[in-house]
């Protein structure tokens, strides 16, 4: 099973100089100290006290730049981006080098979508100020969005950034972590473990840095590190299915199948419901040559979730080993239903189908299985093709 690890546009950091700009007129000191009252209790995620002080602070002084951008910043957090946006808008229409305002109105345009406006936008307040550290950060997020959407490279682009964030402020633990993942799809496994190392020297008891850097380490078939890891998020959460998965992804790697066996049972045991455990350790004892057991564990996948196609074609090669190919045929063409080009379920049922003669069939199962397979399964396609002319089926697909 491939776990990916999943890309999360996080809300926008404060940069770290964003109550520190000038003002167009100087607020009072009764506002001061409000906006200051604002900013301590969101630094406590505290927000509706931090928005009543920031609010009170704008009655007192209703041109405190500061004051509406720490306010867009509390609509921000809450899921205001609307609301946010209009504060970020205001702050920039009295002090239009405000940059910090421009970095968070760009994250707001980043997370309603409007890619090309969060870059002009962030780029607009760098000019202003090239030292926001998390402006770079999220200009960076902006060009990994831009790579996904444009289907172009633009990862270089975020890469330089984040480096730069990191740069002005080494302290960004999630700037490290993303620049990690980002390493990682790209096959610099060399540079991800150096950020995935400065990201956990600022988070050592973070169980999810350790998983991630114990699966850098799989990636990296350095064997002896990633137990390392995953043995240390172990000693932080003992009880964790999550950890125990992991353990067992790990065993499974290096070849220990025992072991990965009795991590795979804790998972069940600790989580009954995860169909990702029963589907590893169904998968685990169909490797080991225990169909009966792959059998049972694969069933009580595919009960908790149905649409579990790899849990149903595993389950077929189960009943297959136990020499019951008609149960076998009817988990192959229910994988088929839920997922219609899975091109090993679809060679499969061909090859079935063939031995039964059930030539016609067959030949449509072949002409699927090629389809499905691209640039695949070489092999089976060219004995697929050889069947297909031999037999001159007219593929319907």
């Amino acid at each position: 099973m491939t776990f990916v690890a999943v890309l999360v546009l996080a809300l926008l950091a404060m940069p770290s100089n964003a109550y520190a700009k000038k003002k167009i007129t100087k607020p009072t000191t009764r506002a001061v100290y409000h906006n200051n009252q604002g900013v301590s209790f969101l630094n406590k995620n505290d927000y509706a006290r931090a928005e009543l002080e920031f609010k009170t602070a704008i009655e007192l002084a209703p041109e405190y730049v500061e004051a509406y951008n720490n306010l867009g910043v509390v609509y921000r957090k809450t899921g205001r981006d609307e609301m946010a946006a209009e504060q970020f808008r205001k702050a920039i229409s009295l002090d239009k080098k405000y940059a910090a305002a421009y970095a968070h109105l760009g994250a707001v345009y980043l997370a309603q979508g409007d890619v090309n406006d969060a870059i002009k936008t962030i780029k607009k307040g760098l000019k202003k100020d090239s030292t926001l550290a998390d402006a770079h950060y999220n200009l960076g997020l902006a060009y990994l969005e831009k790579s996904k959407k444009d289907k172009k490279d633009y990862d270089t682009l975020a890469i330089e950034q984040f480096k730069i964030a990191t740069e002005l402020d080494p302290s960004l633990t999630h700037v490290h972590e993303v620049l990690a993942r980002v390493y990682e799809k790209r096959g610099e496994l060399e540079l991800a473990a150096i950020r995935r190392r400065l990201a956990l020297a600022d988070k050592p008891q973070s169980v999810d840095q350790w998983l991630e850097t114990g699966e850098l380490y799989l990636k990296r078939n350095d064997l002896p590190k990633a137990l390392n890891a995953f043995q240390k998020a172990l000693e932080i959460a003992p009880e964790s299915p999550k950890v125990h998965l992991y353990l067992g992804r790990y065993y499974i790697a290096s070849g220990d199948t025992k072991s990965a066996i009795s991590e795979l049972k804790s998972v069940a045991t600790l989580q009954p419901n995860n169909e990702v455990a029963w589907y590893m350790l169904g998968t685990v004892y169909l490797g080991a040559g225990q169909a009966g057991s792959a059998a049972a564990a694969l069933v009580r996948a595919k009960k908790i979730n149905p649409n579990f196609a790899d849990a149903s074609f595993n389950l077929g090669m189960a009943y297959l080993k136990m020499k019951k190919p008609a149960q076998a045929q009817k988990e192959w063409e229910y994988t088929t239903t839920i997922s219609p080009k899975y091109p090993r379920a679809l060679y499969n049922l061909a090859n079935l189908y063939q031995n039964q003669g059930r030539s016609g069939e067959a030949g449509q199962m072949y002409c699927r299985f090629k389809d499905a397979a691209e640039n695949d399964f070489p092999a089976e396609k060219k004995i697929a093709e050889q069947y297909i002319k031999a037999n001159d089926i007219k593929c319907r697909n």
